[in-house]
């Protein structure tokens, strides 16, 4: 049984945590009842009665020892990205008014554990917290270099000091949540994320980051973060698999906006996008289509992302649509098209045919995001027309994400070993290809080296040596992909022998084969 507890305040439920699954410490289990030894015992209670693991607590640490989990402090309010079970990120907020905290939008299961691990460390409160914490570095430290792959994590889980300090963060975060819980107000209100995430070194025991006057994020991602706070229309263009679509839809998850998208391809219709009218029982009836359900949200006041994929694959009289569509309007204009007074500001509008409605949005409450690969290489439909391209506020370059910032996804895949050969043999591919004179028809990208990294790690796992999981998964995964077909329908041998040439020297130079 879980120890005594339950829905502590607003949204936490500690009792969630103890259902709880997590694979991240396969050492002290993934789930169930696993008792917590009396030596790790919290002093928040001098009970000695049988304690359970709460999963959640320990999930909550995992994501902090794998650098998962960004935060900032300024003055009395701390803010953390934490992300969710299925990849997203979710903003939470705790605010101090002396002993008094108020937290924002902090899940019901790990997050609250994240946000007590935040506050002990950088407000200075839940001081068993942040002493066991340090502990657990000091363990950590002299076997693994911080953040942790999750490889690593999974093989710490089995060292014995290593255990002891996570069961004692364990009852630790469990009962500083219970002790913390009291007449502390919850909110589920959205939080705006800082400037900048300062303080995540120190979650790790590293000073926190340098802020620089006037310093300004020039990065893609950063200029499109700043410029989405308050509604931008951009154009993201750069070879296949740089990651734009991922970039736009992270922008729309950290805002915290609503995401629509809609993926361009031949044969795509206006009512595909806007939405068409459909008999119904009652009578015919207006059917909204991405675009109008972006509209419809913004127009209730959300904050909305609409990311379009794939913009030239659009037929070139369907993307005419955007064209209108990104025309913005004054709330004189906007009040004189639907007969009705609209707040001071900048509009978008909507037509909806046959419908006999127009929808409207504030510029700052939809962001329009497109996407596109632009080239010769690329199926694409006409040529980019110059007045859609006007419309757009920014157009970004998105190309080759560099090692620092790719590496750590690599690494969460598949392990560092793996990794590093991966990023290796992605970096060479680029200078292999036939318009370089050489073999292959396509470099590597990020899709085509996690789907290669997915199927090392499962043949890892069913028993095969890493160098040897490098070199099957190859043939089924980056051949493919990379080498051009015959006219029989094989993949071009020469172009496969230049890959697996390629891959054995990495793996001789990383010490995986001789």
């Amino acid at each position: 049984m879980a120890p005594e507890g339950g829905r502590i305040s607003g949204m936490f439920d500690t009792t969630l945590g103890f259902k709880h699954k997590t694979t991240s410490f396969p050492g002290i289990g993934k789930g169930g009842n696993v008792t917590i030894p009396p030596s790790a015992f919290s002093g928040h209670i001098a009970a000695t009665k049988m304690r359970n693991v709460c999963w959640g607590a320990l999930e909550a640490i995992g994501v902090v020892l794998k650098g998962h989990v960004d935060a900032c402090r300024e003055q009395d309010s701390l803010t953390v990205c934490i992300p969710t079970g299925t990849g997203d990120l979710q903003l939470s907020q705790s605010c101090r008014a002396g002993n008094q905290f108020t937290w924002t939008n902090p899940g019901t299961t790990v997050r609250p554990y994240v946000v007590l691990i935040a506050e002990a460390l950088l407000f200075g409160t839940h001081k068993e917290v942040s002493e066991r914490w340090e502990h657990l570095l000091n363990v950590i430290r002299p076997q693994a270099t911080l953040p942790l792959a999750a490889a690593t994590m999974e093989r710490l889980s089995h060292d014995p000091a290593v255990k002891e300090a996570l069961f004692a963060m364990v009852d630790s975060l469990y009962f500083t949540a219970k002790a913390s819980a009291v007449n502390r107000p919850e909110l589920a209100d959205p939080v705006s994320p800082p400037t900048a995430w300062l303080h995540s070194p120190v979650l790790l025991g590293k000073p926190p980051l340098a802020a620089t006057r006037g310093a300004v994020d020039l990065s893609p991602a950063g200029l499109l973060a700043r410029r989405s706070l308050t509604g931008v229309r951009a154009l993201l263009y750069g070879p296949t698999g740089t990651g734009k679509t991922e970039l736009a839809k992270r922008i729309a998850l950290q805002n915290q906006s609503a995401l629509v998208d809609i993926k361009g391809r031949p044969g795509l219709e206006d009512r595909d996008m806007i939405g068409y009218i459909a008999p119904s029982a009652t009578g015919p009836r207006w059917v909204d289509g991405p675009v109008a359900r972006a509209f419809r949200m913004a127009q209730q006041g959300l904050r909305v992302t609409l990311v379009v994929d794939e913009l030239l694959r659009f037929e070139p009289h369907h993307r005419n649509l955007f064209i209108g569509l990104m025309d913005d309007k004054s709330d004189v204009e906007v009040a004189a098209v639907i007969g009705s007074t609209v707040p001071t500001g900048r509009y978008y509008t909507l037509e909806l045919p046959g419908a006999d409605e127009v929808l409207y949005a504030a510029t700052s409450d939809l962001n329009i995001l497109c996407t596109t690969n632009v080239g010769s290489n690329y199926v694409q439909s006409g040529d980019f027309d110059p007045a859609l391209k006007r419309r757009f506020q920014m157009m970004l370059s998105i190309g080759y994400a560099p090692e620092a910032e790719i590496l750590p996804l690599y690494t969460r895949t598949g392990g560092a070993q793996a990794a590093a050969v991966t990023y290796a043999l992605e970096v060479a591919t680029r200078s292999m290809t036939i318009s370089q004179g050489q073999l292959l028809a396509e470099p590597m990208n990020i899709g085509v080296s996690l789907n290669y990294l997915q199927e090392v790690h499962s043949l890892v796992d069913a028993g095969l040596e890493l160098a040897d999981a490098l070199r099957s998964a190859l043939l089924v995964t980056v051949a493919p992909f990379c080498c051009e077909f015959t006219d029989q329908g094989e993949l071009d041998e020469a172009a496969i022998k230049s890959l697996s040439t390629t891959l054995e020297q990495l793996l001789r130079k990383a010490g995986l084969a001789t």
